[in-house]
């Protein structure tokens, strides 16, 4: 009995000292249950499930098996009726405020009741404990974020013992906490990085918070707007405008973040975003890769939308946007007031981006190019634009040279 008890007390010494370290979570989990192993528990597998907040997930899995180790899964609309989770044995506890459930996979026919289980059963397993967490010392319900529900399993014909689950249970308590620091933790960066992007995310992370704070940067800007989109609101319900402001954010925005860059702000309908070039702003001419990644995606933007089109979606058929797309040094920094900040981009750069972009309606263009651009382009990159000569720009004091991007359509 001591030494079980030494057994347990290092594997949560361990934990704790793998949460502190900030290990990834897989490490953590795999150092622990591989401790439970060694110490003598017959575990094959334990999963851990919580939900989180995420624009496009609902639910996270952390599962271990002593053949494959640890992966890890998310979840879509975990609350609709029949979903892997509504089916689960932890929603079953939740639903029912029941903390902990010991189940015979091979004899018990509770398990009827629930597919994981059954699934269990066919791949050899035996026994089953399911212990909840909650956070905080309130109950937790079907639709908490405060806890999180784990599951253990084994082959073994006999089951787990009485020492097995103390030892379980022993180190349910540290691992939970270590797993509440990660929970927290992924909870900051997808909401930082879903309103923020993960550039202005990672540097509020890191401590960048101070107003005033900010660097001098190089990078191609993009400017789109969504043409006639008061007459848009005006006509449709709120529902069925924001669905296809949706859609086209995912076709302009979306581009953007596969090519690289980085969404800054989104003001309505027109979307600012830029790509960072490598070297130091004055530095000579350079930006070439962060230039041509811009191209790319104004391109693979209007791709997407004429996609669309083709295949009768709706939304899309209503549906127009212009692209400015220039080259230019900007502050990338915070300013505001001492209560409200904002992380973006400013300078005269950030304006002659916008103005391009008006000019693409004016000209009746999917996408204009600044010759900020295309100074910096490869000769081949340049084929696909074509020469629109010189134009005021407003606000801009001198004429600038225009470029039109060929049209996907």
């Amino acid at each position: 009995m001591e030494a079980a008890v030494t057994a347990e007390t290092d594997i949560a010494t361990a934990i704790i000292a793998s949460g502190i370290a900030d290990e990834p979570v897989t490490h953590l989990v795999e150092g622990a249950m591989r401790r439970l192993v060694s110490a003598g528990v017959p575990l094959d597998r334990m999963q851990v499930g919580f939900r989180i907040l995420h624009p496009l997930f609902d639910g996270m899995s952390i599962t271990w098996t002593e053949a494959a180790g640890v992966e890890v899964s998310y979840y879509e609309h975990i609350d609709l009726d029949g979903s892997a989770y509504r089916l689960s044995p932890f929603h079953y506890m939740l639903a029912n405020e029941v903390t902990e459930l010991r189940l015979r996979i091979d004899r018990d026919a509770t398990i009827e009741r629930f597919p994981v289980l059954l699934e269990l059963k066919e791949r050899g397993f035996t026994d089953y404990l399911a212990m909840i967490v909650s956070f905080g010392g309130a109950p937790m319900t079907p639709e908490s974020h405060q806890g999180l529900g784990t599951s253990w399993s084994t082959k073994d014909p006999a089951g787990f013992g009485a020492t097995d689950i103390a030892a379980m249970r022993q180190v349910l308590a540290p691992l939970a906490l270590a797993l509440r620091v990660v929970i927290k933790d992924q909870i900051t960066r997808n909401a930082l990085n879903t309103f923020h992007g993960p550039l202005v995310g990672g540097r509020i992370l890191s401590g960048l918070i101070k107003r005033g704070a900010g660097e001098r940067l190089a990078a191609a800007l993009w400017y789109s707007d969504l043409r006639n989109s008061t007459g848009l609101a005006d006509a449709l319900p709120v529902e069925a405008f924001l669905d296809l402001l949706n859609v086209y954010f995912d076709c302009a925005a979306g581009a953007v973040m596969e090519e690289g860059g980085q969404v800054l702000d989104i003001i309505g309908d027109a979307i600012l975003a830029f790509f960072p070039a490598s070297g130091p702003p004055g530095s000579g001419p350079g930006g070439g890769q962060a230039c041509a990644s811009a191209l790319r995606a104004a391109s693979t933007a209007q791709s997407r939308l004429a996609a669309l089109k083709a295949q009768g979606n709706a939304r899309a058929e209503a549906i127009s946007f212009g692209i400015g797309i220039h080259f230019g040094d900007v502050v990338f920094g915070n300013a505001g007031t001492a209560e409200r900040l904002k992380f973006g981009i400013i300078g005269r750069s950030v304006n002659e981006v916008a103005r391009t972009a008006d000019m693409a309606k004016v000209l009746k263009r999917d996408v204009v190019v600044s010759d900020a651009v295309v100074s910096r382009i490869t000769s081949a990159e340049r084929l696909a634009l074509s020469d629109l000569g010189e134009h005021e720009l407003r606000g801009i004091p001198s004429a600038r040279r225009l470029w039109a991007l060929a049209s996907t359509e």
